[in-house]
């Protein structure tokens, strides 16, 4: 787990005893970025297997098949976030980690309420379903969250990008 590296147990003091150490904000700041650039390949890897199952899917079956794909989605999210939320930001990054965790989350709340929307859809009712009313709003919450992560971590002097994937802003 990634909260289980953020504490580092070493004998730098030279006096044979093991001594905890708080991680530094960079230690924190590369765990997060390890953890949202492993989220975005995950989904991407995913992303490129729906894809490719689309074209030959049932027409009849394509909102069964979005509606799996979503909730895999939903599923990685969910493994991230109860990472993300075992991770100790330095102090200055509490309130922006503790903005991520609640963007994430509602994220994950809307992921999941869509593939219910989903599910038993055919080809024609997906295409003419609009997204969720307040996913922009979710969106842009996660997106600000990340941006005020990534400022702190340059501020710290951190070489990370945090905003990958589905924490990236529009482009």
């Amino acid at each position: 787990m990634l909260a289980s590296s953020l504490v580092a147990c070493s004998d730098d003091d030279g006096d044979g005893s093991a001594g905890t150490h708080e991680p530094t904000g960079s230690a924190y700041y590369q765990e997060l970025a390890d953890l949202t650039g492993g989220l975005d390949e995950q989904n991407t890897a995913a992303d490129e297997e729906l894809n490719e199952a689309v074209p030959t899917a049932d027409p009849a079956e394509i909102g069964n098949l979005f509606s799996e794909a979503t909730l895999e989605s939903a599923d990685r999210l969910e493994a991230a976030l109860d990472e993300m939320a075992a991770l100790e930001p330095p102090e200055d990054a509490v309130e922006a980690h503790s903005d991520l965790l609640t963007a994430t989350t509602a994220e994950l709340e809307l992921s999941r309420a869509f593939a219910d929307t989903l599910a038993g859809l055919d080809q024609q009712e997906v295409e003419a379903l609009s997204p969720p009313p307040e996913q922009p709003f979710i969106e842009t919450s996660t997106d600000d969250a990340c941006a005020a992560l990534q400022a702190l971590a340059d501020s710290a002097g951190a070489d990370v990008e945090l905003c990958v994937g589905m924490f990236a802003p529009p482009a």
